[in-house]
């Protein structure tokens, strides 16, 4: 593999991800206004793929589209962070669909609202509360 190959898989792009959590929020909305499942186990399956994957998901297939067709600046960012809060999302993700099968549509409606303002701060002001947890909870134990 050439270097730029093997440094490339170590970034994303912030663009993108910032549209992926545009589109979270957007998800996230629909399941809490509708109070169903159907939407939060598409955000669990999405959430799945870029958590435990390297897989592009339908969430940042879309959002890589719109990034070429809007022709946004690319701009790279460290994704170890991001695949964590990806990891965050899947667990709010999945709480969400469980809560809902338990039929406890209330609490439902908490963890989808906490998931999508933490993905609207990342969204709007580039704010990504999962990197900041990475950072102090795990970057500290992590082998130098």
């Amino acid at each position: 593999m050439n270097r730029k190959k093997e440094i490339a898989k170590h970034y994303t792009e912030e663009n993108t991800i910032r549209l992926i959590a545009a589109q979270v929020v957007l998800w996230s909305a629909i399941a809490w206004r509708l109070e169903s499942v159907i939407p939060a186990a598409i955000l669990l399956i999405d959430f799945a793929i870029r958590a435990f994957t390297f897989l592009p998901s339908p969430l940042a297939m879309s959002a890589k589209f719109l990034v070429k067709a809007f022709n946004m600046k690319k701009q790279p960012v460290f994704i170890m962070p991001k695949k964590f809060a990806a990891l965050l999302g899947f667990i709010f993700s999945f709480t969400a669909v469980l809560l809902f099968l338990l039929n406890e549509v209330f609490l439902a409606k908490i963890v989808l609202t906490v998931l999508a303002v933490c993905a609207l701060l990342e969204s709007l002001f580039k704010i990504c509360l999962g990197c900041y947890v990475y950072n102090w909870a795990i970057v500290p134990f992590s082998k130098k």
